[in-house]
């Protein structure tokens, strides 16, 4: 394989690959979030965890 052939594959629609990137960034990013937040006890942060009542 030249360097032609290599610039091509990576050139050629390379506003499409760019988008590919950002978008597999943005779900990678939001699926880190949501599996933080579903370690929490009902999706809350330790401040807003409902406090228990005695009877």
């Amino acid at each position: 394989m030249n360097w032609g052939h290599l610039k091509n594959l990576i050139f050629r629609n390379w506003k499409e690959k760019l988008l590919a990137v950002v978008l597999a960034f943005l779900f990678w990013y939001m699926i880190k979030a949501q599996a933080a937040r579903s370690n929490m006890p009902y999706g809350y942060g330790p401040e807003r965890m409902p406090k228990p009542t005695s009877l």
